[in-house]
């Protein structure tokens, strides 16, 4: 008895087992999510503007339903005006269930939501129910989700009653006897009771429904062969007869609170079909079957390129989702077509390329997955973490900065472990200042290390190269070392200095680099000590094939 009402005040109260881990899986996921929304989720400022909305106001934290929260995680909002300077991402793709569960559970606990239970099954529901959905949601749109949603469904309590007969239009079901009764359990009208009959046969539906707000709202009946829809006693919609699968409306003002519904409908012959919608203003379009009648949804809107390109002699620096880096990623496309991508979560160069820049299509317009590079082939130099401390060089690199929390709905002693990224504790990023030419000079510390990643294009021989200067102020601890290269194979070439790495050639001064095989890559290191100063060439070793766009 005593375990009984244990869980039951767990799932009443809105908590349960692991939610002092799910809290701190979301403490974690919002960590990103502050950057705009501020620590406190009360927007961060730039300036006079707000990055992000205060989530203390926000509806969809507010909302007695988690989904219209967690739908706004999965697609984002379009951006619709100029009270704010970023616009909401989507991130379907970059978060798991998990995180989207833990971190929206988060926000509505922290900012002034109700403290619901929102599991990973729910995220994985909800995230199937929009995967079609290939645009953001305009704030008109949400606020239609968060109606629904705090409306729940419309039909309830439905039964229905099965008939046998041969039909060219609707009998009077009344002066019959059912051949077979039921109940749907989800309130949403479907065949599938009656799947075993394939013709002559009528259903009658009826049961309760209840809408939350005055209005009109706009039915349409889909059906093939003939069907009504009558509420209140009232036939709102006729679409009898014999015909193939066609929709008919009918519109009809509702008060707020329960109604009578019945839909009838018969089977003469051939292929059959039921579905019911309805529309109003507040909650929008809400399927009432399971067969959808018609899809709302529009077509994913092909936009024209975007492009960006540095100007004169001047560096663009733009901060968006970029493919192959983690969500802080900063793209530079440098004068002369040589492009990077720092990633400000491991404070390390992720790839560089050639050619043109960033195409910000998606970044403005539905912002998809974010921007995306234009030129091309991207190189991984040593994405992850740059330095780290090996007593032995037969110690293994590990180049991101993870923890795992084992998770896993309703179990008193969860097995599933979730791995998750966080802040190195060892790692303090500092930002970047531009030079006269909008050139960025990356910063952080490592340690009681100061750090500074500048990169300069130029050309070495006949091929374009990139000039990377870094420096480490202070006093390293014993034995740290910094990666410059995990690409294999790394050979330095004969009668030079020059490493072949890939489709580069890298030159390093300033250290003597340190060579080994790690977990089946050529790493190229450097010791580092007090006061170094490293800089590396990397050189294209063929001509580009593509004009700068």
């Amino acid at each position: 008895m005593k375990t009984v009402i244990a869980i039951f005040f767990l799932f009443t109260s809105g908590v349960y087992a692991q939610s002092e881990k799910v809290m701190e899986l979301g403490k974690q996921t919002f960590a990103s999510c502050s950057l705009c929304h501020g620590a406190d989720g009360k927007g961060a400022k730039a300036g006079d503007i707000l990055m992000a909305p205060s989530l203390h106001d926000s509806e969809f934290v507010k909302s007695k339903i988690a989904k219209p929260l967690v739908a706004v995680i999965l697609k984002g909002i379009v951006k619709e005006d100029s009270k704010y300077l970023q616009q909401m991402v989507p991130l379907e793709a970059a978060l798991s269930d998990e995180q989207i569960a833990a971190v929206a559970a988060y926000i509505r606990k922290e900012f002034g939501g109700p403290e619901t239970t929102i599991k990973p099954g729910d995220v994985k529901r909800w995230r199937s129910q929009y995967k079609s959905r290939s645009v953001s949601w305009k704030r008109s749109e949400l606020a239609q989700v968060v109606a629904r949603a705090e409306t729940g469904p419309l039909l309830r309590n439905v039964s229905y009653s099965v008939y046998e007969g041969k039909w060219s239009k609707l009998p009077d079901f009344s002066t019959m006897e059912p051949v077979q009764r039921g109940e749907l359990k989800d309130g949403k009208l479907t065949l599938d009771v009656v799947k075993d009959r394939k013709d002559n046969f009528g259903i009658v539906f009826e049961g309760d429904l209840k809408v939350a707000y005055t209005d009109t709202y706009e039915f349409s009946l889909l059906s093939d062969d003939g069907s009504a829809l009558i509420i209140d006693g009232e036939n709102v919609i006729n679409h009898d007869g014999i015909h193939p699968a066609t929709i008919r409306k009918g519109s009809e003002k509702l008060e707020a609170g329960e109604h009578t519904f019945k839909v009838l409908y018969f089977e003469g012959g051939g292929n059959e079909a039921l579905g019911l919608s309805v529309e109003a203003k507040k909650i929008g379009e809400m399927s009432l079957s399971k067969k959808p009648v018609k899809k709302s949804q529009k077509k994913q809107k092909v936009y024209p390129p975007i492009i960006l390109k540095p100007e004169n002699d001047e560096a663009i620096v733009h901060r968006a989702f970029l493919p192959d880096a983690k969500p802080r990623a900063i793209g530079v496309g440098y004068p002369g077509g040589i492009n990077l991508v720092w990633d400000a979560d491991v404070l390390n160069l992720a790839y560089v390329w050639r050619g043109g820049f960033m195409d910000t299509a998606k970044h403005w317009n539905g912002r998809g997955s974010g921007s995306e590079p234009v030129g091309g082939p991207r190189t991984k130099i040593a994405h992850g973490l740059p330095l780290q401390q090996l007593e032995s060089l037969d110690e293994p690199w590990v180049s991101f900065s993870e923890a795992k929390i084992k998770y896993e709905r309703d179990v008193p002693n969860p097995v599933k472990e979730h791995t998750f990224n966080r802040k190195h504790p060892d790692y303090q990023f500092r930002g970047y200042r531009l030079d006269g030419n909008r050139f960025p000079t990356f910063r952080y510390n490592y340690k009681d290390i100061e750090v500074t990643d500048t990169f300069t294009p130029a050309i070495s021989g006949r091929e374009d190269a990139l000039i990377r200067l870094i420096k480490f102020a202070g006093e390293a601890p014993d034995h740290c070392y910094f990666r410059i290269s995990d690409m294999s194979p790394a050979v330095k070439k004969k009668d030079s200095d020059w490493i072949s790495v890939g489709n580069l050639e890298i030159y390093i001064e300033g250290v003597e680099p340190t060579f080994r095989q790690s977990e089946g890559k050529k790493e190229v290191l450097a010791l580092i000590d007090k006061d170094v100063e490293i800089k590396v060439t990397y050189r294209w070793t063929s001509p580009r094939k593509e004009a700068v766009k």
